[in-house]
């Protein structure tokens, strides 16, 4: 910590209050270097919590905060603005100095009035209220909220399983939106390629028959007969016929492979179209990429308290050049 000096003059001797007036001391980080003596500042302590409540973000949690201010010898007032964040809490407090070899700075006037503890707790509370704002990360896609502390990195961490479990989700909805798309079009694909077998069959034995009776008719021409009967023409031409029909069966069967074809190509399409949607869902709930925006949230007065506003006697060591360094471990905040 930096080196300070005192502002207003050393002595040996506590200042003695008024048992109205609260006190505590900052415990000492370590132990006392030799060559050097303890020196206590006087400095008004600050120990508040704060509710924050937000449904909409599903959020409801508690912060704790302390704040260390300077006694000026010129004012009333407490500058919390100017107040240094200090992790510090009850356990961190004796009721009475870590040595008798200490020296002390002399209080201004207002520290020795009661009620002016009344109006700095007051000042705190309201100092509270105007500036400690919670700020969370929140993902836009999965709706959820970064938890007080959490650093980004550990919230994309937890998002991942979040984005899982959404995207299976998301899936397993899309899966059941095409399923009776997809379980049509087999059906339809499945009667389609049916009915090529069938109209296959029907030309083939359309082509057997028809084989067979202008075979028979060409065969009873050729034996035995000298002119061509009436018989003779009329199955030569139910023959004709039947070759016809011939083309009329194997224009069925282009047809119905047509068929097929449109069916299976719409059945791909549709399939692509599902693994399109499930790869877009892939993409919104990538929490590495994703975009993460700040959530804002305020406490009501209602969930502002102040549980301690104390004179605190703070720690500082002292060389022999009467330089100042901080004597207690507080992180800052």
């Amino acid at each position: 910590a930096p080196s300070v000096a005192s502002q207003t003059p050393a002595a040996a001797e506590r200042p003695v209050l008024p048992p109205s007036i609260p006190q505590r001391f900052v415990g000492i980080a370590g132990g006392i270097p030799g060559g050097v003596m303890i020196h206590y500042m006087p400095m008004i302590l600050g120990l508040g919590e704060v509710y924050y409540a937000d449904a909409k973000a599903g959020l409801a949690t508690e912060e704790k905060v302390g704040f260390l201010a300077e006694l000026m010898t010129d004012s009333t007032q407490v500058d919390w603005d100017r107040a240094t964040g200090a992790a510090l809490t009850t356990d961190d407090l004796e009721p009475g100095p870590d040595t008798d070899l200490a020296t002390y700075d002399d209080l201004p006037d207002a520290a020795i009035k009661s009620r002016s503890y009344t109006v700095w707790e007051r000042s705190l509370r309201d100092w509270l209220y105007r500036n400690r704002r919670l700020e969370l990360l929140k993902s836009p896609s999965l709706k959820v909220v970064a938890k007080p502390g959490e650093e980004e990195r550990e919230f994309r961490i937890r998002l991942q399983m979040a984005a899982r479990e959404a995207r299976d989700a998301g899936v397993a909805k899309l899966q059941k939106r095409y399923a009776n798309r997809l379980s049509t079009l087999e059906d339809r694909l499945r009667r389609a390629q049916q009915k090529v077998d069938v109209e296959q069959e029907q030309a083939r034995q359309q082509k057997l028959s028809t084989a067979m009776s202008v075979g028979s008719t060409l065969l009873s021409a050729l034996l035995g007969r000298k002119a061509v009967s009436m018989s003779t023409l009329g199955r030569a031409s139910t023959a004709m016929n039947r070759a016809g029909r011939i083309s009329k069966e194997k224009q069925d069967v282009v047809r119905a492979r047509e068929n097929v074809a449109e069916l299976e190509a719409k059945l791909e399409d549709m399939k692509t179209e599902l693994e399109s949607e499930i790869a877009e869902l892939e993409r919104q709930f990538d929490p590495l990429t994703e975009e993460l925006e700040t959530v804002k949230i305020a406490p009501r007065k209602s969930d502002i308290a102040v549980p301690l506003l104390t004179l605190a006697w703070v720690p500082y060591y002292e060389d022999a050049q009467g330089r100042l360094t901080a004597a207690w471990a507080a992180n800052s905040q």
